[in-house]
């Protein structure tokens, strides 16, 4: 495998972790010490890396989706 070809950003990884635990994007930002729309970029980066929706928003919060993967 070539290694030096994989790229991935581990920042996006981080976003949804904390936007996944804190469960609003204001509140993952604000725990992330970054504006919103940073992280909001940095989710839908990943989620579009992945091919897949990870969040359904309810309001104004942000409910984990179920997400079979087949890699």
């Amino acid at each position: 495998m070539n290694w030096k070809s994989i790229k991935f950003e581990w920042n996006n990884t981080r976003a949804f972790l904390v936007t996944a635990e804190e469960g609003t994007l204001s509140a993952a930002a604000k725990a992330l010490v970054l504006t919103q729309p940073t992280l909001s970029r940095q989710v839908a980066a990943l989620e579009a890396e992945m091919s897949v929706t990870l969040f359904e928003r309810v309001g104004q919060r942000l409910v984990l989706l179920k997400v079979a993967c087949n890699y």
